[in-house]
Formats: C-alpha cells, structure tokens, sequence
C-alpha cells in the first residue's frame, strides 16, 4: 500500500479543481523521488510537480510506494499520473506519456577489483544488481540478451548489497546516493573511472492509456513553466546542495605522487593529504570524487563537486572557474633516455615531446628555438617513444615522471636535466559565483604551517629538488617569546652512554651515535648550547636525569611512572627489543618459551617492571651496561641477555661476542625512543616536538646508514692502516735489500686474503650457512626497507610466514645430512616461485620468511601462496629415496596487519599456526 500526502496550490485565493490530482511516486528513488527523514515526499520530481501544481492551481496528492507498486497503480487507475518514468518500448504499450520534464544519466557501476569491460559482453559472469521493474534492464538485455540480473525490491537493499560486494556490477543513476557515509564507501569500492554509461534516462509523466486527455493538459501545465525554473530545480538536487553534510572535492587520479586511488581503493597522495590538513583546520568534513582530469573539472562546473583539488590552470588553460587559492607548485623537467644530457646543443634537430596542454609550451618553445616539438597526451606514450628512439628527450612534471618510472622499474634508465625547468603553479578552482565558499577555502589553507606542509611534501616527494618547503634554512620560525625562552635557558647538559653502539658513545673522545646526531640538530635549530656529559651505567644517567644534575637524554621510555618525574618529547627513532642467546642455541622469539630460564637485563631499563609482571617464572640478572650483558651469556651466568635490537645488533656482530646470536623479541610491541627533559626544562618541549617533525626521511635515511649500517668492518680500516705502513717501510728497505720486495708481496697477499676473510664473515653474518638465504638480521633490514618504502609510495606488501611439516621425521629416519639436503632444496624451491625483487629468507630450523614486495590485491599473494604449496608438494629425491613438503603458511599484510617489523611477523606467525591446526599444507591470511 502506498502512503497519501496532499500539496496545495501557492494562491490560495485561486480558483482550484475539486477533484485533486494523485500522483504516484517511488518511495525509494533518491534524489528524484523519495520519503525524506520527516516522512514527506521529497526530490526533483517533486518539487518540479509542486511548481506544476502552483503553475495550474491544481490540488495534488502524492501517493508514495515502492517502484513496481507506484507503477502498478497508475496501471490499475488508482492514482491519476505517474511523477516519472523512463520510456521503454513495453511501457509505450501499457502508457501515454506527457512530454520530458528531467532527464539523467544511467550507469553500470562496476567494482574496483573488476577491470572496466570494454563490452556488455565481458559482464556475463557477474548478476547485475537492479531494482525491480527499472527501465535499464530492458535496455541492457537489447543491448546484451545474456547478462544476468539480480532484482532488488527497492534501493535501499540494493545499496545495502553493494556497500557489503555482494553484487559488484549495478544499475545506478547519476546522483542516486543519499547519504555522504554511503557514496564514500560505493565510491571507493565503484570508481567513477570504472562506470560503464548505459543511456541517457528522460523522466515523463505516465498515463493509462484511457487518459490521454489528462496527459494533453498536464503537457499544457508543464510547457507554461519557465525553463529556468526548472533548470533551478535540477541544479539544486543534482548540483552543489546534493550533499550537505560535506565538502566535495573533485579529484583527477592517475598523476601520483599528486592525486591518485591506493592499493586499497582509498584517495592517496600530496595534495589529497594538504586537503585532509585543510578539513582538521576548518572542521569541515571532506569527500574525495575521483575522475580523469577533465571529468573533475565537469563535475565542478555542473555542481556535482564544490572545488576541484587543484588543476595546472594557465593563459593557455583556461577552465573558466574561480581560483579559489593557490595549493602546490610543481616543477617539469626535461628527461632523456639512457644518456643524461650535457646541454641544450644536443637537441638542436632533434625530436623533444610535451604535452599539447603544458602551460609552460610556449617557454619550452622559446628555450629551444631550433628543436622540433611533438605532442603526447602522456608520459607514458612519452617514456614509450623515448625507449623506440623515436624522440631525443620529453618535458614533463618531475615528481610525476619519477614516481611513474619507479613503479614500472624504469628509474635508472632517464636522467633529468637540471638546467632547464619550468614551475606551474596548482590551483584550488571553484563556481565564479561562489565567492564566500572560496574565502573559507583561503582561510583554511592559510592556517598551515610551513612546518606542517613540509611534513606532508617530505611524505610524497623522492626528490629534494622538487620540494618547495624545504629551502628554508630555518624551518623552526621562532616567536620573541619563544626566542626569549631559549636565550635564558642557558647551556643544556645531555645525558648519554659512553659505550652504547650505535645510539650514543664516546669516538675520540667526542659525543657520538644516532642520539648525538639528533640532538646535534635540535641545538642547531633551536640556538641550545649543548653539553655532552658521559655516563657508563643507564641507572646512573636516569638518577641524574630525574635529579636535574643533566637536563636531557636520548632513547628514554614513556612510562607512566615516568611521566610523573619527566617530560618526554614526541617519538624520533624506532626502538624494538631483541634478545641474545649463545649461537647453537634455539631460536627464540617469545618469552613464553623462556619459563625459569635466566634473564639478563640493564638496571634502570623500564622493561624490568614489565617482565616482573607478565612473566614471574623469569629469573631476571640486573647488569650495569651492554657488555656486561652479553658478557653474562657469553660466559654462562646467564640465559638470555635483552636489550634494544640496534644496540644489539652493533655489538653481537664484533668479533668479541662472535659466539652469540640475536633473535627480535616479539612479546612486546615496537616501541620507539623519546627524548627525556628534567621537569624545569619542559617549555622547550613544544620546540622540540617541532625540530623533530622536521627531520625528513631523507635525513633519517643518513643517520641510519652512518651508524645502524656499519655492521661487518672488525677493524678493516684500522688493519689495512696498518698494512700499508708496514707495506711502506718494505718499499723503503727494498731500496737496500730485495728480501724486502719478496717481504712487501707476501704482506699484499695477506690484506687480499684478510679483505677476502672479512668480506665472507660479512656475508655470513647476514646469511643462512646452510641455504645461503638471507638469516633473522638481514629479514628484519629488508622488512624494515621494505616499510620505508612501501609506507612512501602507499602501497602494500606481504609476510609470508613458512613451517614446514613433518620435518622432524626427516631428520630422524634418514639423518642429519638428509635433512640439511631436504631444507636446501627447499630453499632453492622458494626462491623459484617469487620475483627477483622480493625476498626468501631463513629464520632457522624449519622455518622460512618471504617478502613480497608491492602487491597488487590479496588474491595475489594468495595466488603465490598456492604455488608455493603445490612445488613444496612436488616429489624429489634424496638418498634414492622419493620426498615431498608440505607446509603451514601464515600471511601478514602491511599495512593493514601491521606498520612495524615484529607486529608483520608475529601476525604471521599466528596465522601459520592456525594453518597448522587446521591440519597443515594451508594458509592463513591475518
């Protein structure tokens, strides 16, 4: 049953019929006709036939229900009119129609896991989620007989079903969602770029057919209604007030690192992130609108978006919009293939390409006069060509063409030719006529501070040269207050370890390590006068900390007890814990496996109180320093030594603990190191906090390497000084003696063999003996690189965690020797089934790590999965006997299971033995 709401004509001192008009409507079809949230009839048929009604002074009632009943009614003449339909050859049978009083778009929505089907035809496989009754079917099955459909009763379920990819093909119209919470999930998961068009749908009032006369003055009413009324109406519900509750951005994608759809179908990139700054700003929540370039800037000229996020408009671009602010500059460089260019003389006579739109044409022109220019639309046709020699070289946006080249692994093969450049500014465009709309815009984007943008810029741009944020020489702009704070705060005494590689450390008597670098630009920065005091106990540093005789230290934990006595500074550095066992020893990961077992840990260090808690069974040695620690397990006194893995990692690799090996202790979440101030320093957190943020990954990427990466040298460079002194003594008393000759080759030999010896020790530091596979240290670099890197280019990759089954039994039926040949050809198997660019590590026993790198979808690594059981399944021999492999595989997805190395791992790790409980040969996904 349908539900009666009457509307009056707006003259109430009209002559008015008696008899009112009933119009049926769709209860359901947002935002053309539909029940509101107060129960009233609402959309653009609606109020285009209240105007009809106050046009003809005729009394209407609108009789909403679902579609096919709406329909039915005026079938069956108990309702006069229907409020819309789309004509299609059976409904001409059963209606007479007035004349077209809207009209929309229909379309196909297609999910973003499905490839864009160039025909109907490719779409057999899938139903196609439809309303009842909707005009589309019947057009569609002319245009392909053998689509499937799956039928809907209203709009809502089929909503409902495709926010939920139970259906991932649908019917839908142009401006059909209602709610913004509901457009963003379909619009992630149905991109506009992936839409398939159906027709364009008119909307006519349907009569029965036994009442023509009615529809002839129903025509009537209709054609004395102005057109701008009625375009007013249709711009109100399909323009800029179709959402509310939102701004709406119209974005171009497919120009990362810009403005482009992430591995998880989310809007990623520098300009998305300067607008999600913009909403924390202004509070005002923001949507993103994907689509081509040309679709975004249609989509704000037609109202369907409020701003475009930001267009390379110029004299020779012109939109025809607002210029609501100026968001980005982008530089455009000239590259050229395999041969990096010397100057401009190399391309008189030669091909350069450009894009015919490139607001800079009319430069490059001007730079090369004697050069003839050759339009693409696209970098990729540009790379293309440059490759088949058909263009010498191309000018295009620098961040741009570097992040295309680096995704299809092409990097190395362009070089960039810093002379010749050209800045285009981007701009935030809106409606002319919207001028308040464009001065909140301004207002929002003036609240941010250079540091914030800078952060946002380092995110998304490899090149330093492409930064625009980044030439300031002082990123911290202080205030008189601020500059007045820091004067009389006098020198700052920094509290720091004489002996704890890599993070701090006395070298030649000066403050050394990861901790005195980030101090060193703290001070820089901030005009502090800084002062190392050494320490060689951590108990001793804290107690001094906490007493105010130092002001500051590096890599101090955020405790709860802590806060009370100490201000801390924002997170600068990772700091994870591992442990250290003697090397023939079990690999360990948790502490569960460590019951009753002796625990060697630094006295001070907050992780004490931890174990106390969680696991009272451990038997905890407190030592004063790191080599105390190790030395406690080196000689027996204890068990297990914990300490941070970088620290541990620099010693357990010299020659001193060479007995020992270092495992990452999974128990605990990453933690990460803050900077500790005495109480009467705290005011110059928020400074700090600032500096901190400013340390962009590039530089970060420095220290890491000046200190974490020194791993295997034993003292090469201190041996091979030696050396060639003595070599240069011998050259000397060869002049007198030639015993001194033959002494000097003998010596030459021996560095040869020594660099030889130290190159296979760094090797094997790094490597499985056995398999020659990367070991736990070289896993969690290459995990660690992979999250640097991934975590830059928002993209995905995997953990896969590996156990064999039944290996045990191997071992003891046919031996030892038997079941080093077995992992050895399980080795050689893995490596088979991945990319070179991905990695197949061993973490001990039967136990295996794999990383894959930029992963497209999940089905992929499933896919890779299921290839790496069916070869592990495969028979081969060993000792003339036949063998297979079966394994347990858990898999981790970064970032949605985790953004650190021991969470990717231990989620694994969990999956694996889900695996195995399952009954084993199988795979689980976290």
């Amino acid at each position: 049953m349908g539900t009666m709401f009457v509307a009056f004509p707006a003259h109430s001192d009209a002559v008015v019929e008696k008899s009112p008009l009933i119009i049926a409507m769709s209860n359901d079809s947002y935002p053309f006709q539909f029940i509101d949230e107060n129960n009233q009839p609402s959309g653009l048929l609606v109020d285009i036939w209240t105007q009809w009604s106050k046009q003809t002074n005729t009394r209407v009632i609108f009789k909403a229900s679902n579609w096919v009943y709406s329909v039915d009614s005026v079938k069956q003449a108990t309702a006069d009119v229907h409020i819309g339909m789309a004509k299609t050859s059976t409904r001409e049978t059963i209606f007479t129609f007035a004349p077209e009083i809207a009209s929309v778009n229909s379309f196909l929505y297609i999910n973003y896991q499905l490839p864009k089907p160039e025909t109907l035809a490719r779409l057999r496989p899938y139903k196609i989620g439809v309303v009842k009754g909707a005009a589309q079917i019947e057009i569609l099955k002319q245009q392909e007989s053998k689509l499937t459909f799956s039928y809907f009763d209203s709009r809502t379920e089929l909503l409902k079903a495709v926010v939920n990819e139970e259906i991932l093909v649908f019917v839908g119209l142009e401006g059909f969602l209602r709610e913004s919470q509901i457009n963003n999930a379909i619009s992630i998961k149905f991109p506009i770029e992936n839409r398939k068009p159906i027709s364009e749908l008119s909307f006519y009032p349907a009569f029965n057919k036994a009442n023509q006369a009615l529809a002839e003055k129903v025509a009537q009413g209709f054609a004395s209604i102005k057109p701008e009324i009625l375009e007013q109406y249709t711009h109100q519900w399909l323009g800029e007030q179709r959402y509310q509750n939102d701004i709406v951005i119209a974005m171009q994608t497919g120009v990362g690192p810009f403005a482009d759809i992430g591995t998880d179908g989310l809007p990623h990139g520098l300009l998305v992130d300067i607008w999600k700054l913009w909403s924390e700003k202004t509070g005002l929540p923001i949507r993103f609108v994907p689509g081509s370039m040309k679709q975004s800037i249609d989509n704000v000229k037609r109202g369907i978006a409020d701003v475009q996020l930001g267009y390379p408009e110029s004299e020779t671009m012109q939109t025809g919009l607002n210029r609501a602010h100026t968001i980005y500059s982008v530089t455009s460089r000239l590259f050229s293939y395999q041969k990096p260019l010397q100057s401009l003389e190399q391309l008189k006579g030669q091909v350069v390409a450009v894009s015919p739109t490139s607001p800079y044409l009319q430069q490059l022109i001007d730079a090369l006069p004697e050069t003839d220019i050759r339009y693409f639309n696209s970098v990729a046709s540009m790379i293309e060509a440059a490759k088949r020699g058909e263009i010498a070289a191309f000018v295009a946006a620098g961040a741009w063409t570097q992040h295309y080249l680096l995704l299809n692994q092409n990097w190395e093969l362009f070089h960039q030719y810093a002379e010749l450049e050209f800045q285009t500014n981007l701009y935030v465009l809106n409606r002319n006529g919207d001028v308040g709309f464009a001065e909140r815009i301004t207002t929002g984007f003036l609240q941010m501070s250079n540091v914030e943008l800078a952060s946002i810029e380092r995110k998304w741009m490899l090149n330093p040269e492409d930064r625009i944020y980044n030439n300031q020489q002082m990123q911290i702009n202080l205030t008189a207050e601020q500059q007045r704070l820091v004067s009389e705060v006098g020198t700052i005494k920094v509290g720091f370890l004489r002996n704890w590689h890599p993070m701090e450390f006395v070298e030649e008597g000066e403050y050394a390590g990861i901790n005195s670098d980030v101090i060193g630009i703290i001070g820089k920065e901030l005009g502090l006068n800084i002062e190392p005091v050494a320490f060689d106990e951590w108990q001793l540093l804290l107690d001094a900390l906490v007493s105010g005789d130092v002001d500051m230290a590096g890599s101090v934990a955020m405790t709860p007890e802590r806060k009370f006595q100490l201000g801390f500074s924002d997170s600068y550095w990772p700091s994870p814990w591992g442990l250290v066992t003697i090397l023939n020893s079990v690999s360990i990961f948790s502490l569960d496996e460590l019951s009753g077992q002796r625990i060697a840990v630094i006295e001070g260090y907050h992780i004490i109180g931890e174990l106390m808690r969680q696991y009272p069974s451990l038997k905890l040695i407190l030592v004063p320093d790191i080599d105390a620690g190790l030395s406690a397990v080196s000689q027996g006194q204890a068990d297990v030594f914990i300490d941070k893995v970088v620290n541990l990692g620099s010693h357990v690799r010299g020659g001193k603990f060479s007995s020992l090996k270092m495992s990452m202790l999974v128990d605990f979440a990453e933690q990460r190191s803050h900077i500790g101030v005495h109480n009467s320093k705290k005011a110059l957190l928020p400074l700090i906090n600032a500096v901190l943020a400013n340390i962009d990954p590039a530089r970060q990427q420095q220290i890491h390497q000046e200190w974490v990466s020194q791993t295997i040298e034993f003292g090469r460079e201190e041996y091979e000084t030696k050396i060639k002194i003595g070599i240069l003594v011998f050259v000397i008393l060869s002049l007198i003696i030639v015993i001194g000759v033959l002494a000097n080759q003998r010596l030459r030999k021996e560095v040869a063999r020594r660099i030889d010896a130290e190159n296979r020790m760094a090797h094997f530091a790094k490597h499985d003996c056995l398999t020659q596979l990367p070991n736990r240290a070289l896993i969690d670099d290459r995990i660690e690189q992979a999250i640097l890197l991934h975590s830059r280019d928002t993209a995905q990759f995997a953990v896969i965690f590996i156990d064999l089954d039944g290996f045990k039994p191997v071992n003891d039926k046919f031996g030892h020797h038997a079941g080093d040949q077995f992992l050895v050809h399980v080795s050689e198997v893995l490596v088979k089934c991945i990319r070179r660019s991905d990695t197949v590590g061993r973490l001990g026993g039967d136990e295996f790590v794999i990383i894959l790198n930029n992963i497209n979808n999940l089905k992929s690594v499933y896919d890779i999965a299921e290839n790496l059981l069916h070869s592990l399944a495969q028979p081969f021999m060993i000792n003339d006997q036949p063998m297979s492999v079966s394994a347990s595989i858990g898999i981790a997805i970064y970032p949605k299971d985790g953004d650190c190395i021991d969470t990717l791992l231990k989620t694994a790790d969990r999956q694996m033995y889900r695996a195995k409980n399952a009954g084993g040969g199988a795979y689980r996904c976290g």
